[in-house]
């Protein structure tokens, strides 16, 4: 286990990986700008998806190897229902990044930073029709 920073450690495994997926989906769940995407247009069932979002990001985190989905599809399903568009993508950041701010600090809370730009810039291009590897700017904010 890593040292505290502020009361906070570094995500250490599936307990924490758990831990910031309920929080962060608790938070987008209640958001203006998403909310009713994951309840209204996704109809997505918390419950269900979070063990899914747990072996995402453990996966991402740990190379797990637990995440086997295609998680382009299901953006590309909800894009064609409901635009995502560059505020969504950058709103989904903004609060992943200030859970994972809230909750832990260390190299694995940094990476989950990080992992989570690249994810969320190589979506919105891909669901925008461009290329995964094209430059495109999603900002690195905190949720205010």
């Amino acid at each position: 286990m890593s040292a505290a920073v502020d009361g906070r450690v570094d995500i250490a495994g599936r307990d924490d990986v758990l831990l910031l997926v309920q929080t962060f989906y608790g938070k987008a769940f209640n958001d203006p700008l998403l909310g009713h995407v994951f309840t209204e247009v996704a109809h997505l069932d918390l419950a269900r998806h979070l063990p899914i979002m747990a072996d995402f990001w453990q996966t991402v985190l740990f190379r797990a190897g637990l995440y086997k989905r295609n998680a382009l599809e299901v953006h590309f399903a909800l894009n064609a229902t409901e635009p995502l568009t560059l505020e969504h993508f950058n709103r989904w950041l903004a609060l992943w990044n200030g859970t994972v701010d809230e909750l832990f600090a260390g190299e694995k809370a940094e990476l989950a930073k990080v992992q989570a730009h690249r994810i969320a810039g190589s979506m919105h291009r891909r669901v925008s029709g461009r290329s995964a590897s094209s430059f495109d700017t999603i900002t690195r904010g905190r949720a205010s």
